[in-house]
């Protein structure tokens, strides 16, 4: 039986408006700015760009502070254009929904993102999610992002669940590689950023384009706990 519910944030609960190329476009400009090869700096996701640019900085022998200092930068740069999507984003339809029925049935519920604290806590306060979760782990409280599994760990280990009657539900390949790695069930939400063939390729075992499917699925396969409510208002 379910016992925790793990989302991500961005494309899943609400939509995601991050400019994600100016994003590493701006990104890619501070390291060019400090010397580094432009070459070296892949734009095909933000984290293989920081990941090549610290092992670039490593290997010229910079300093751990000198290294820290510029991913404080990066991240600077990175929180303009989460700033700029959070006050764009909308609700996905049926994510308020579906966290209010999770609670009714007495399953936890979980945030965990690569934001930043500030937007995370920005957007579920923004759309009243906030009440209904239990913990959010954004970026800069793990020492690796997803799709290193540290967050989804943390959560685990707060709420005394298991992979086994744990689920997470994102709209990212990372999610889902996220999930698989510690044999997690995941329910992929088609967002502009993957389609649903590549979600399933990825380890979805089943997609949705809004979370208005999620109950009715998650009740069809008889994971959720039986409701026993004599009020529905929280």
């Amino acid at each position: 039986m379910l016992k925790l519910c793990v989302f991500d944030l961005d494309g899943t609960l609400v939509t995601a408006e991050i400019d994600f190329l100016a994003m590493r476009r701006a990104i890619r400009d501070l390291f060019v700015n400090q010397g580094f090869p432009a070459e070296i700096l892949p734009m095909n996701s933000t984290q293989d760009l920081l990941r090549s640019a610290f092992a670039y900085a490593h290997d010229q022998g910079m300093t751990i502070i000198e290294v820290s200092q510029l991913r404080d930068q990066a991240y600077e740069v990175a929180m303009k254009e989460e700033w700029k999507g959070a006050r764009k984003a909308k609700l996905v339809p049926g994510s308020l929904e579906s966290l209010k029925e999770l609670r009714h049935r007495n399953v936890e519920v979980a945030v965990l993102t690569n934001d930043n604290s500030q937007c995370a806590d920005y957007l579920l306060s923004k759309f009243d999610l906030l009440r209904f979760v239990g913990l959010v782990i954004s970026r800069d409280e793990v020492p690796h992002m997803k799709p290193a599994t540290d967050g989804l760990e943390m959560i685990l280990q707060y709420f005394g669940t298991t992979p086994t009657d744990t689920i997470l539900i994102g709209d990212s390949t990372i999610d889902m590689l996220t999930g698989r790695k510690l044999g997690m069930k995941c329910i992929g939400r088609i967002s502009k950023i993957r389609t649903a063939e590549e979600l399933i390729a990825e380890g979805a075992v089943a997609v949705f384009p809004t979370l208005t499917e999620l109950i009715p699925y998650l009740d069809s396969q008889n994971l959720l706990p039986p409701l026993h409510r004599e009020d529905t208002e929280l």
